[in-house]
């Protein structure tokens, strides 16, 4: 009986308790708000918009080495922002990126500016299809490809002419002077003729 009651203290005593992992409170999901503004409705080329970013860190632990990426509109001839990494050349679409810490409930603010060029066609926006200038931000944690979050900032952009397919513009005042060109001549000859023969 000694040597069973000895074997089962001794089995027990063996087997895996409780992990203590299993009972460590799970760390606190990340919390992170960001917004963007250029404090203006619309912009034109040659204007330069200054963008504000604003993140936020609303949980109770640090964010280390957070990335913070902007994405310029798409007819922005140069970018620059104190801190960051610019990457794309010419007109076409350049990004803006900074590395940052971020402490817990701290507001971090980013400043960027970009200059504006020519839009190539209608859809030359950020947004395709539209006439706005857009810019995005989103922020990444953890080496991430899923940001954690994104706001964005949009610009009314000038309307341009309506091209000769539309039934209006310079297209269609030029086939107007055409037209007139070739028929006025023979609109005052008739008229001529008219006149001549009333005095008869």
């Amino acid at each position: 009986m000694r040597t069973a009651v000895v074997c089962a203290l001794l089995c027990a005593a063996t087997l895996p308790g409780p992990s203590a992992a299993a009972y460590a409170p799970a760390p606190p999901a990340v919390s992170v708000t960001v917004a963007v503004t250029d404090g203006r409705d619309d912009a034109e080329a040659g204007r330069r918009l200054d963008y504000r970013i604003t993140v936020h860190n609303l949980g109770p632990t640090a964010v280390h080495r957070a990335r913070i990426e902007q994405e310029m509109p798409a007819t922005t001839t140069s970018a620059t922002a104190p801190g960051a990494t610019v990457e794309g050349r010419g007109v076409g679409r350049q990004k803006v990126i900074w590395r940052s810490d971020l402490p817990a409930h701290d507001i971090q603010v980013f400043t960027a500016t970009a200059v504006l060029g020519d839009r190539a066609d209608r859809t030359g926006s950020a947004a395709p299809g539209t006439l706005r200038a857009a810019a995005t931000v989103c922020v990444y944690v953890d080496e991430s490809f899923a940001p954690t979050a994104c706001s964005g900032d949009l610009d009314d952009l000038p309307e341009t002419h309506a091209d000769a397919g539309s039934g209006g513009g310079w297209g269609w005042w030029a086939a107007a002077a055409a037209a007139a060109a070739l028929l006025g001549p023979g609109v005052v000859r008739a008229v001529r003729r008219r006149r001549g023969a009333a005095a008869r």
